[in-house]
């Protein structure tokens, strides 16, 4: 069964990021992985609980992958 990821258009403190990366090879352009649940949470990592996943493209054009992590941890600061 294929389930379609859903693309957020704002970041709400709801979710938690999982990994960041390059959208297309060699580009400055960074998507998050986010799932709607603590990935501390017992529960998850047992597999008793499935958690929902999204993708949110970090704003902006960012040379490495530290850099994105820094622009997205900023904008999550902001939201919360």
């Amino acid at each position: 069964m294929v389930v379609a990821v859903e693309t957020l258009e704002h970041l709400s403190g709801e979710w938690f990021v999982l990994d960041v990366m390059r959208r297309e090879a060699r580009t400055r352009q960074w998507t998050a992985l986010l799932i709607d649940m603590d990935p501390e949470d017992e529960d998850w990592r047992r597999g008793h609980r499935k958690a929902s996943e999204a993708w949110f493209h970090i704003p902006g054009r960012h040379k490495s992958r530290d850099d994105a992590w820094e622009a997205l941890a900023a904008l999550v600061a902001t939201r919360h």
